[in-house]
């Protein structure tokens, strides 16, 4: 399937991967946007449905198996980020642990984080240590963005329950952040996620690639 294109985002190809807090020096000083989330949570396929280019991240069979910062540089200067997937995964106890560090001390020491999409599949309940990430957004003065994906499999009833659940999170946390229903099946949200994203970062919008 092609991906909606009426809002065109820039050329992005990969750029490296890091596997360590010690090769955090190799990150551009230029703007990052990251994405994050549960295994099978659709993190590889949104990517590709932003990005308009469909073997960009690759999509396992195999949930969970994002384990690197995995970067990835626009035209437009700024650059994506793959950071490693949590909650279950089929990685050893010991491999996830270390994916865990390594996404906290990425957190933590990256200053040039502009935004984090939190991405949390749609027919799950909205997980506490989600909420958690997005107070820890906050404290990083990192721009928290929920993003629940797979919308195209829920009903109307179930989609307006999502925007609910959303609505009470915030007013119970304190937190206002912006959130989207999205589907990289079928491309709902996905122009809505690239415009917000070029909002952020103060972009105009781009111009189609010949």
């Amino acid at each position: 399937m092609k991906y909606h294109e009426e809002i065109h985002f820039p050329f992005t190809k990969y750029s490296l991967s890091i596997g360590t807090a010690d090769d955090f020096s190799q990150i551009p000083e230029e703007p990052l946007v990251g994405f994050v989330g549960r295994s099978n949570s659709g993190k590889s396929s949104l990517l590709n449905a932003i990005t308009n280019q469909k073997g960009l991240a690759k999509v396992s069979k195999s949930p969970g198996k994002t384990k690197l910062v995995n970067l990835f540089t626009t035209k437009q200067g700024f650059h994506l980020v793959d950071l490693p997937g949590f909650g279950y995964s089929k990685a050893s106890h010991r491999e996830h642990k270390s994916m865990m560090e390594l996404l906290d001390r990425f957190l933590n020491q990256v200053q040039n984080l502009k935004v984090l999409f939190i991405l949390i599949d749609a027919q799950r309940e909205f997980p506490a240590e989600e909420v958690s990430m997005i107070e820890t957004c906050q404290k990083k003065k990192i721009r928290p963005v929920v993003v629940r994906t797979k919308a195209d499999k829920l009903n109307q009833r179930e989609k307006i329950h999502i925007v609910r659940d959303a609505e009470e999170i915030m007013n119970h946390i304190g937190i206002p952040f912006p959130y989207f229903l999205c589907s990289s099946t079928n491309g709902k949200g996905i122009n809505e996620i690239r415009k917000f994203i070029f909002d952020s970062l103060g972009i105009s919008q781009v111009k189609q690639e010949r």
